[in-house]
C-alpha cells in the first residue's frame, strides 16, 4: 500500500526541489558541495514512510540528477543484496543514499525506471534476497547491535524496511527464508545467532499453516529451537530444569535421544540441551545419548570420561549452548587422545586472562555473568569441533579466520597454545625470515573496529593476527612476485606447498602470463591431470571475488580442500570464510553448499569456474608436468569467464604468439 506523499509539508517539499535543481546545474567543481546539501534535505523525509513514499516518486529524477553518480551505487548491477543491511547502518548520508538506492531497486521492479543492464525481474530478486538476509531489520528483534545504533539511523532503517514490505508481501518470501534457514544450517556455523535470530523472528512475527510446505519447513525449524523434545516445548528453561530433577531415568533417557536428534540434524544447540548435558554429565551413557555420539565418539568419551564431565560441569551453561555440538564433534575427532589438545584446553580452563582480552570476550558476549575463560575454553569447543564452521564476521579478515580454520584441522594444538599465548598476554608472536613478529609492536592492522559478532577464540586470536599479517605483507612488498608467496608459508606453516604462482601483478596492476597460470593449476590440481592426486592440506589461495553480474568487487581469501568428481562433473571444494558460501559470483556461478556432495562447512563449484576466478594459488612444483597437457579449448574456456567479468576492470599483458 502506497503512503500519501502529500502530507508532506509544504516547506520540506519545496526545499527538496530547490536543493535537487541546484545539484542538477551544478558545475563538476561545485557539484558535492550541492549533493551534500541535498543529501542534508533528504533527513527528515527518510524518517516517515510519507517522507519514503515521496523520494519513491521523485527517484528518477534524483537518479537523472546524478545522486548515485561516481559512487559505489552508480550502477544496480555490481550491488550486493548480503550488503544493503551493514551499509543502512553505517549511519549519516551512507544509509540516506542506501535508502535511495532501495527505492531506486523497486522503482526498476515495478517498471518506473528503465535499465538496460538490470532487469525489473533482477530488481525484484535483488530486494528479495535483500529482505531475506535482513530479516532482523524488518523485524528489530533489540539486539545489542540495534541497541547500539544511533536512534536517527535505527529509525530510518525501520521506516524503509516497513515501507519495502508494504510493497513486497513478506509471505512471499517465506519460502526462501525456509531454504535461507537451511541452508545457514547446511553449513553448521560456530556462530549460530544470526539463524537463532532468524527462527525467533519467524516465530513471534509469522502465522505458520500445516497445510503449506513452506511453513512446515519453518515450523521444523522454530521447533528444533524452541521444542526440541515434547516435553521441552511445553516448560520454559526453569521449568525444564526442575523436570529433569523429578523424573525416572526413562523419561531422561526419551530427553537425550529426541534432543540428540536435533542437534545432529539442525547443527543448533540451545539451552535445554545444555541443561540436560550437565544433568546427565556423571552418567557416561546418558552423556553418550545427549550428545549423540558415534562409535568413535562414544569411545573417545570412555577413555576421557572424567575430564568431559569436568568440561560439562564447568564450561557447558545455557549461555555457551551452541558448544554442546562442538563437544559432540570434538569426541568424534579423538582429539582428546591428542596430548596437546586435552592439556591446552585444561590450561586455558584454568587460566588467569589479560584484563583486555577477558573485557573483549565480553563484548562478544554481552551481559553474561560466565568467566571469560569459561566462554573462551567453550567456544575452543566449538572451533575444534567445527573447523569448517569458522567466520570472519562483518571484519576483512578472511586470511586470519582460514588460518584458524586450518590449525583447528591439522594442528589443533598448535592453536590452543597460540590462543593461550594470546589470552595470558594480549599478544601474539610469529616468525617471518628470521625475525619475529610481535604484534604487541604493531600499530596497523586491516581491522580498523572490530566487529565482536565472533566466536571467543576468533576474538582472542584475531586482532594479533592480522597485524602480524599485515606486518609480513608490508615487508614483502615491492619485490618481484607477489607478497603471498612469502607470506603464506610464513603465516600458515609448513603445510602450504612451496610452489607458488600469482597471475595478478602488483607493480603494474595488470594480469600476466594468464595461459601458463591456468593450465599450472590444471595441471597440479584437476584430477585428469596430475594421476588423481587429491591435496593432503587446505592450499590457501587468492580470488577475484564478484558480484552476481560477474564485476569486481575486490580480492579475497579462501583455502581449497579438495577436488572432486561429482555426478560426472569436477567440482573444486573450499572453505570461505566470509560467512557466505552461496554468494553469487555471476549470473550463471553460483557456489553451493548442499547438493553436491558437500561436508558441513564446504561450498563447491565446477573446476573451470573456480579457476575463473582464481588470481594466486600455490602447488607442489614435483606435481608440474607438461603444460601442453591442457586443452586449448579448456584455457579459452576459462579466459573467457574471466575476461566478461573481473578481467574488465585490468589491462592484459599477453606474452607474443599467445592469443588468450
Amino acid at each position: 500500500m502506497k503512503k500519501n506523499s502529500k502530507q508532506i509539508p509544504k516547506g520540506v517539499r519545496t526545499k527538496f526541489y530547490e536543493t535537487l535543481e541546484n545539484f542538477r546545474e551544478a558545475t563538476p567543481l561545485l557539484a558535492e558541495g550541492h549533493k551534500k546539501k541535498l543529501l542534508s534535505s533528504l533527513d527528515l523525509l527518510t524518517d516517515t514512510e510519507d517522507g519514503v513514499q515521496f523520494l519513491y516518486d521523485n527517484i528518477s529524477d534524483l537518479v537523472d540528477a546524478g545522486i548515485f553518480k561516481d559512487t559505489m551505487w552508480d550502477d544496480p548491477a555490481r550491488l550486493v543484496p548480503s550488503l544493503v543491511g551493514g551499509t543502512l547502518k553505517a549511519g549519516d548520508h551512507t544509509t540516506i543514499v542506501e535508502v535511495l538506492s532501495e527505492l531506486r531497486m523497486l522503482a526498476i521492479a515495478e517498471g518506473t525506471i528503465k535499465q538496460k543492464s538490470f532487469s525489473a525481474g533482477k530488481a525484484k530478486t535483488f530486494l528479495e534476497e535483500a529482505l531475506v538476509n535482513n530479516i532482523d531489520l524488518i523485524f528489530p528483534g533489540g539486539s545489542e547491535e540495534d541497541r547500539n545504533l544511533d536512534a536517527d539511523t535505527r529509525k530510518k532503517i525501520s521506516v524503509l524496511f516497513h515501507y519495502l514490505t508494504d510493497q513486497i508481501s513478506i509471505q512471499k518470501i517465506k519460502g526462501r527464508l525456509a531454504k535461507e534457514i537451511e541452508l545457514i544450517c547446511a553449513q553448521r556455523p560456530v556462530v549460530t545467532g544470526r539463524v537463532l535470530e532468524i527462527i525467533s523472528t519467524v516465530k513471534n512475527e509469522m502465522e505458520l499453516s500445516a497445510e503449506s510446505d513452506d511453513d512446515r519447513r519453518l515450523k521444523y525449524y522454530v521447533n528444533s529451537v524452541y521444542s526440541p523434545s515434547e516435553k521441552a516445548g511445553e516448560l520454559d528453561p526453569d521449568e525444564y530444569k526442575s523436570y529433569l530433577e523429578q523424573v525416572k531415568r526413562k523419561e531422561i533417557v526419551h530427553e537425550c535421544e529426541q534432543l540428540a536428534d536435533t542437534m545432529h540434524e539442525t547443527g543448533l544447540a540451545t539451552e535445554y540441551h545444555a541443561l540436560l548435558l550437565n544433568h546427565v554429565a556423571n552418567e557416561g551413557s546418558l552423556v553418550k545419548l545427549a550428545l549423540g555420539l558415534d562409535n568413535v565418539g562414544k569411545a573417545e568419551l570412555d577413555k576421557h570420561r572424567k575430564f568431559v564431565t569436568e568440561l560439562i560441569q564447568r564450561v557447558i551453561h545455557p549461555e555457551t549452548a551452541r558448544s554442546c555440538y562442538g563437544l559432540a564433534k570434538l569426541l568424534e575427532r579423538s582429539l582428546l587422545s591428542h596430548q596437546p589438545v586435552k592439556s591446552g584446553l585444561q590450561r586455558i580452563m584454568g587460566m588467569e586472562l589479560h584484563k583486555e582480552v577477558a573485557k573483549n570476550i565480553r563484548k562478544s558476549r554481552e551481559n553474561s555473568t560466565l568467566d571469560p575463560s569459561h566462554i573462551l575454553t567453550a567456544e575452543c569447543l566449538g572451533i575444534l569441533g567445527q573447523p569448517l564452521g569458522v567466520g570472519q564476521g562483518w571484519n576483512p579478515t578472511c586470511q586470519s579466520a582460514r588460518g584458524i580454520s586450518l590449525w583447528s584441522s591439522h594442528a589443533p594444538g598448535k592453536l590452543l597454545r597460540m590462543v593461550e599465548s594470546a589470552a595470558k598476554s594480549n599478544s601474539l608472536s610469529m616468525r617471518f625470515e628470521g625475525d619475529v613478529i610481535k604484534s604487541e609492536e604493531q600499530i596497523l592492522g586491516l581491522v580498523k573496529e572490530l566487529d565482536y559478532n565472533l566466536d571467543a577464540v576468533s576474538v582472542v586470536l584475531v586482532p594479533h593476527l592480522d597485524k602480524i599479517y599485515n606486518e609480513m605483507m608490508r615487508r614483502a612488498a615491492n619485490r618481484a612476485d607477489d607478497p603471498h608467496k612469502w607470506v603464506n608459508p610464513a603465516m600458515y606453516g609448513h603445510w602450504i606447498p612451496t610452489g607458488f604462482i600469482s597471475a595478478y601483478d602488483y607493480l603494474t596492476n595488470s594480469i600476466k602470463e594468464y595461459e601458463k597460470f591456468i593450465r599450472t593449476f590444471y595441471i597440479t590440481h584437476h584430477p585428469e591431470y596430475n594421476g588423481g592426486n587429491d591435496l593432503a592440506y587446505p592450499n590457501p589461495v587468492g580470488i577475484f571475488l564478484t558480484s552476481s553480474t560477474g564485476k569486481l568487487i575486490g580480492f579475497h581469501a579462501v583455502s581449497i580442500l579438495r577436488v572432486r568428481k561429482v555426478k560426472g562433473q569436477v567440482r573444486v571444494f573450499i572453505l570461505n570464510p566470509n560467512n557466505e558460501g552461496r554468494q553469487r559470483w555471476q549470473e550463471n556461478m553460483r557456489p553451493t553448499v548442499a547438493g553436491n556432495g558437500e561436508r558441513a562447512g564446504e561450498s563447491s563449484l565446477p573446476f573451470h569456474q573456480f579457476a575463473s576466478r582464481l588470481y594466486a594459488y600455490h602447488f607442489n612444483q614435483s606435481d608440474i608436468d607438461d603444460l601442453n597437457k591442457v586443452s586449448k579449448e579448456e584455457v579459452d574456456k576459462v579466459t573467457e569467464l574471466a575476461k566478461s567479468s573481473w578481467g574488465e576492470s585490468y589491462q592484459w599483458m599477453e606474452p607474443a604468439g599467445i592469443k588468450l
